[in-house]
């Protein structure tokens, strides 16, 4: 026998594809209501088993965390991007808008947004998925403050109140108008809500 041949792999081989996982659970989390979705039916559309799946992810939590910061690299990242370009504070603040009042993040995506979703269904996450949405919350406030400093700075932000303060407002207008939109309330009409809400910003 030749000291080459291939010798057989110990244990089973690895067949879960984590990015299919990955998608039709975000898939499901952002359309479907967090509390009563089973990870019985995330597997089931998946296709993979429950143990397979606990192999990956070690727990639901798991997988609701994997969820999350997926959906922070394919959406949040970009709006943190957004906040730190040197375009004019009008401009950027036109930006959100448009991204809070579309009918998704991104084309075919569920309405509204998923870490807005989460966050309001805290009390249905696992302890490392409410971290996580912890983190991304002071991140975001965080963004925004800077944001409002720098236009301070530039003359841009006109309102008479704190960037700490400036940025709770703005994630409070932001967060509410997404809900209203994965509601199915009709977008232009938020959008006017949004723009009347900021109209004092600057």
């Amino acid at each position: 026998m030749s000291s080459n041949s291939a010798k057989p792999l110990r244990g089973r081989p690895k067949t879960l594809d984590r990015d299919h996982v990955l998608d039709v659970a975000m898939e499901a989390y952002w359309k479907e209501d967090i509390g009563n979705l089973s990870l019985n039916e995330i597997c089931r559309r998946s296709g993979v088993s429950k143990p397979g799946l606990y192999r990956e992810f070690s727990n639901e939590d798991g997988l609701m965390k994997a969820v999350l910061i997926r959906y922070q690299e394919q959406v949040l990242d970009p709006l943190q991007q957004m906040l730190n370009s040197e375009a004019s504070f009008r401009e950027t603040l036109d930006s959100l808008i448009s991204f809070a009042t579309s009918a998704s993040c991104h084309h075919e995506s569920p309405m509204g947004c998923l870490f807005i979703k989460m966050r309001e269904s805290r009390m249905h996450l696992g302890e490392a998925t409410r971290a996580q949405v912890d983190f991304l919350e002071e991140q975001g406030l965080a963004a925004f403050g800077n944001w409002v400093e720098r236009s301070k700075i530039k003359g841009e932000f006109s309102a008479n109140m704190s960037p700490e303060f400036a940025a709770i407002y703005i994630d409070a207008q932001l967060s509410n108008a997404s809900s209203q939109i994965s509601r199915g309330e009709d977008p232009k009409i938020v959008q006017m809500m949004l723009l009347v809400a900021f109209s004092m910003l600057g």
